[in-house]
C-alpha cells in the first residue's frame, strides 16, 4: 500500500466544510469521489482540519492509502480531471505509511482578511466592517489569546481537550485591509473566527479586556459576533 499526500486549494463557498456530512456537499466527499473514479474501491481520505462551512484553503493537506500503483504525478492529473473547478490538487507525493494529515501536523496557519468599508470585488473573501476599528486596540486584544490555554469555554465546543497552543497572532495593515495571521498547534470548532470576532469588537470599543478574559474563562461577558467564514483561509500546514 502506498500513502499519498495531497496539497489542495479550494474555494469553500459552496461546501459545508471539509468533513463528510450526510446530504451536504463537502470537500472530503468530492475528493473521495474523484479518487474512486480514478481507482474504484473503498478509500478513506484524511484531512488536516475539519474547517467550517464557507472557509477556503490555499495549502490544505490530505492523505489516503492505495494499492493502485499509480505514480503521484498521475494521481494529481487524474484527480484534477474529476474534481470540480472549486477544488484543485497542486501536489501529490509519496509519504511514509505512518504519515497522517491531521495527527502528524505540528502547526497550522490561518489568515483572516478584513476590509474597512465596502468592496464589491473582495466581498466574497473578506469581512466588510462598516464601522471604525482601531488597529492598535486589535493588536492589544490579540495578545490575550497567545500561548497555551484552555479554549474550550471560549469556543463552546464539546471537545474534551480544549488546550491549544496559539504560537503567533499578527496583524498586518495595507490600505483599507487588515489581515490577521493565526498560528497554532490545533484549533477548536470556530476558534479562529471567535478570536477574530472578539478582537474586532474590542477594536471597535464594544468590549473591554475584562470581557475578553471572562470569555476565555467561560464567565459572563458582553456578547460579540463570531467573524464570518468568508474572510477565513487555511493558508498552510507544517509537518
Amino acid at each position: 500500500m502506498s500513502n499519498i499526500r495531497l496539497t489542495i486549494e479550494f474555494d469553500g463557498a459552496g461546501f459545508s466544510g471539509w468533513q463528510s456530512q450526510p446530504d451536504r456537499p463537502t470537500v472530503q466527499d468530492a475528493v473521495a469521489v474523484a479518487i474512486r473514479r480514478v481507482y474504484p474501491g473503498k478509500t478513506t481520505v484524511y484531512g488536516c482540519s475539519r474547517t467550517d462551512a464557507g472557509v477556503s484553503a490555499r495549502g490544505y493537506v490530505a492523505n489516503f492509502h492505495t494499492d493502485s500503483g499509480l505514480e503521484p504525478g498521475k494521481w494529481q492529473l487524474a484527480l484534477n480531471f474529476h474534481l470540480p473547478a472549486a477544488i484543485r490538487v497542486h501536489r501529490a507525493e509519496f509519504v511514509p505509511a505512518s504519515f497522517h494529515a491531521r495527527f502528524s501536523a505540528l502547526s497550522k496557519d490561518y489568515r483572516y482578511r478584513i476590509v474597512r468599508g465596502y468592496s464589491p470585488l473582495r466581498h466574497a473573501r473578506v469581512w466588510e466592517l462598516r464601522h471604525p476599528v482601531d488597529a492598535g486596540r486589535l493588536r492589544r486584544a490579540l495578545r490575550e489569546f497567545t500561548g497555551r490555554r484552555d479554549f474550550q469555554p471560549f469556543c463552546l465546543t464539546r471537545d474534551k481537550n480544549g488546550f491549544c497552543n496559539v504560537m503567533k497572532l499578527e496583524l498586518d495593515e495595507s490600505g483599507d485591509e487588515l489581515e490577521m495571521l493565526v498560528r497554532g498547534d490545533r484549533f477548536l470548532y470556530k476558534m479562529v473566527r471567535r478570536i477574530v470576532g472578539a478582537a474586532v469588537h474590542y477594536g471597535c470599543g464594544r468590549l473591554t479586556l475584562t470581557d475578553l478574559r471572562n470569555a476565555l474563562k467561560g464567565r459572563k461577558h458582553r456578547p460579540f459576533r463570531t467573524a464570518p467564514a468568508a474572510g477565513l483561509l487555511l493558508d498552510s500546514v507544517k509537518y
